[in-house]
């Protein structure tokens, strides 16, 4: 999951996230309200929704330079997710989503790597699904029936 976000915005590369143009790419979009040096910013994940925005949170807040991240889904109807980013100091909250971004292909891929391993070694506990026994259960309901108005029989 290789993270297609520009650079960081740096004084020199600051004109290319003006008002005007907020598409970062086709997923990401910068939403209205960032500050000029991007030390807060919202950005809006197409498509999106729980998975990776509380994974995201997670990671952007294990990095000392945010001071806060959140994310909230707009709508319920909406495939789509608001991330929240506040850095200290100025920092960037594009770098340090991007550094999000890579960590979380880090760990996925190392779990990727520890599943296919032990899926290989054949490491994990089997669950057989019970077969059911469709004339026993066949016998059981003609029993019920049978019982329910033998029943109904006798309170009349």
């Amino acid at each position: 999951m290789s993270s297609s976000l520009p650079p960081p915005a740096t004084d020199e590369n600051l004109h290319l996230v003006d008002a005007a143009a907020t598409q970062i790419n086709d997923k990401v979009e910068l939403l209205p309200g960032y500050e000029p040096d991007l030390s807060a910013a919202t950005f809006c994940f197409k498509a999106e929704d729980h998975t990776i925005g509380n994974s995201l949170r997670y990671m952007i807040m294990k990095d000392p330079r945010v001071e806060f991240c959140g994310y909230s889904i707009p709508h319920p109807s909406e495939a789509k997710i608001h991330l929240r980013i506040q850095m200290y100091n100025g920092a960037s909250a594009l770098e340090a989503l991007r550094d999000a971004l890579d960590h979380l292909d880090s760990l996925l891929s190392t779990i990727d790597q520890a599943y296919d391993e032990n899926l290989q070694a054949g490491d994990f506990e089997r669950f057989e699904e019970p077969v059911l026994d469709k004339e026993d259960l066949a016998r059981r309901a003609d029993e019920g029936r049978k019982r329910r108005a033998e029943e109904e029989k006798s309170k009349a």
